[in-house]
């Protein structure tokens, strides 16, 4: 049984369920290595029928929760998601991207990412939200932390991209601190 997704509303974004639609558009994204720098997952060769295969494994999941990123105008331009939730502990781990490249460093990811917090808190009842971020990615880590997010720590050298390794920062953020900056 297919999950059927609230919109999530945020100042400059609303969030929706990825439709098989939007899969063109996303695999635009995943071969532009602009994009897949920031990605955590292999993207060299996908192709339409394991995205097929991706969403309805997403949409069948209790432990995932993946949303369109639209503009307030309806304009796809990203995705965001909850993952590996763990209900008996609490926790996930966030991620995001944005795949329209005009629409960086404007504050859609910053918006995203604040809506998803507030529903893994207050609909979820989420006590953490975790996430890894490439040590390269400095827009992603000022976005996170404009949210909240504190740096936990750091996996050495944990990733390899474009010959050479870099580290990967583990960052999170409580509910209670979650409240505090939305409330």
């Amino acid at each position: 049984m297919v999950r059927s997704f609230r919109v999530l509303k945020g100042k400059k974004v609303k969030l929706r369920d990825v439709h098989k639609d939007d899969l063109p558009i996303c695999l635009k994204w995943l071969r532009d290595k602009r994009v897949t720098k920031y990605l955590d997952f292999d993207t060299l060769n996908i192709n339409l029928k394991q995205e097929i295969r991706w969403l309805k494994n997403i949409h069948n999941s209790p432990n995932d929760y993946v949303f369109a990123i639209e503009k307030k105008d309806g304009k796809y331009i990203g995705n965001t998601g909850l993952h590996k939730i763990n209900w008996r502990d609490k926790n996930c781990m966030l991620g995001i991207f944005i795949g329209e490249l005009e629409h960086w460093d404007k504050g859609y990811g910053t918006d995203s990412i604040r809506t998803m917090l507030r529903y893994a808190v207050d609909k979820l009842k989420l006590h953490k939200i975790n996430l890894h971020v490439y040590e390269y990615n400095l827009r992603a880590i000022r976005a996170y932390e404009n949210c909240g997010f504190k740096r936990e720590g750091l996996l050495k050298e944990g990733h390899y991209y474009n010959g050479r390794y870099w580290d990967v920062i583990v960052m999170g953020i409580l509910d209670r601190d979650v409240k505090m900056i939305f409330d």
